[in-house]
């Protein structure tokens, strides 16, 4: 069968597709109830869900927190330029904002600035201690720009996959 053979430079065929936009909407699906949506029988979908986890498609499963009900009201993207954007800043720059909890996300990035950071903090205060106390305080740190965010209007939306090839 096709389906067994799958690697990432194989096209995806249109149920593979399906597979992913169910599991991205709804990643505990049972395996029976995830067949049933894309129309296979189980056994034959969780094949298909393994090799497309193997092929390094899917690359796990996670539980999406509330960071409100944590008692997180602020987040921010913070932009950090470098003083000089060299391997070693960079990595001492990564290894030091792996240890800042408030930072859930973090991006290299071309353009203006070389990295983009996703802060949470619970009020502005604590955020502003983590701006001053951990960020801007290393020393190979140039320039942070902050944008707060007011309110989230689309989170978690998925990563569509390519339409099958024919």
């Amino acid at each position: 069968m096709l389906w067994l053979t799958m690697n990432k430079h194989r096209p995806l065929d249109k149920t593979d597709q399906n597979i992913l936009a169910v599991l991205q909407r709804d990643g505990r699906i049972s395996n029976v109830m995830l067949a049933r949506r894309v129309n296979l029988s189980p056994t034959p979908c969780m094949h298909r869900v393994r090799q497309l986890e193997e092929a390094g498609y899917i690359t796990g499963y996670r539980a999406v927190l509330d960071p409100e009900a944590l008692g997180l009201k602020v987040c921010a993207f913070v932009l950090i330029k470098l003083e000089r954007n060299t391997r070693d800043q960079a990595e001492a720059f990564e290894a030091a904002i792996a240890a800042i909890p408030e930072a859930s996300e973090y991006y290299s990035t071309a353009g203006t600035h070389d990295y983009m950071l996703k802060i949470y903090a619970r009020d502005l205060r604590a955020y502003q201690q983590v701006i001053n106390d951990k960020i801007a305080a290393l020393p190979f740190i140039n320039d942070v720009q902050s944008t707060i965010i007011l309110s989230e209007r689309r989170t978690g939306g998925g990563l569509y996959p390519p339409p099958p090839q024919t």
